[in-house]
């Protein structure tokens, strides 16, 4: 049992350094938390390792119980995340939030681009929804995320009278906080608009900065990087929480 489950831990440890080069040569290296990974892989790849040890019976005991609740956790909060993946908004929402993503020298991000199609889509087809472009200025962007969003709304035929500005946000718990504040009415009902994988997380952070009702509409997002950004968002999850109990 021990010299299958050595072979399991190596594998497994082995597929997410794999991974993580995947991330890099496919997208960037850098990508955002793309640490856990080769992190996560080492971690594996040691407890492997261990298993050519003679460890006493109550750590192996602690060890395979803490593993075991965390890949239990983790799909509990993956399934969270998938639950709200594929999101369809009704129609005539008064206000959609238009969360800001990387923008690249060239222009939007291929998720941020997605963010901008579906948004256009939606206001194409409910004329009286007004779209709050929301994203700072990174470092290394040429322009404000928000003002990315809006010029790729009025390149898609949207006038620029339907598109409010939010332009100081750095995070998500931001993004909803400023947005929210133009938005005169506490009821309004109010589209965030987002990459798939990051639907659930968002309403979660909308209704902390007290927009009533929101309603998810999910961009599509699909490659390689996809998983990569599910985890990341079930990790963002626990974080919100720890951060709400303080």
């Amino acid at each position: 049992m021990k010299q299958i489950l050595k072979y399991v831990y190596w594998v497994a440890g082995a597929a997410c350094i794999g991974y993580y080069f995947v991330l890099g040569f496919s997208a960037r290296f850098g990508l955002s938390q793309s640490w856990i990974w080769p992190l996560g892989g080492a971690v594996l790849i040691l407890a492997g390792g261990a298993c050519l040890i003679r460890l006493p019976g109550w750590l192996r005991a602690v060890w395979r119980t803490l593993l075991c609740i965390g890949l239990a956790l983790v799909a509990v909060l993956l399934g969270m995340v998938v639950s709200d993946m594929n999101r369809t908004p009704p129609e005539g929402l008064d206000y959609l939030i238009v969360l800001g993503a990387r923008v690249e020298q060239e222009g939007p991000s291929r998720a941020l681009k997605h963010r901008i199609d579906a948004a256009a889509e939606y206001m194409a087809e409910n004329p009286d929804t007004i779209a709050i472009a929301s994203g700072g200025k990174g470092a290394d962007e040429p322009v404000s995320e928000a003002a990315c969003i809006r010029d790729g709304l009025i390149a898609a035929g949207i006038a620029p009278e339907r598109i409010l500005l939010e332009d100081q946000s750095s995070t998500t718990a931001e993004n909803m906080r400023f947005s929210e504040m133009l938005i005169p009415d506490e009821d309004a009902a109010v589209g965030i608009v987002t990459n798939n994988f990051h639907v659930h997380r968002a309403l979660g952070l909308a209704r902390k900065a007290g927009i009533r009702n929101p309603h998810g509409i999910a961009a599509e997002y699909t490659g390689f990087t996809l998983f990569h950004y599910m985890v990341r968002e079930a990790l963002g999850l626990v974080a919100d929480a720890v951060l709400s109990s303080l």
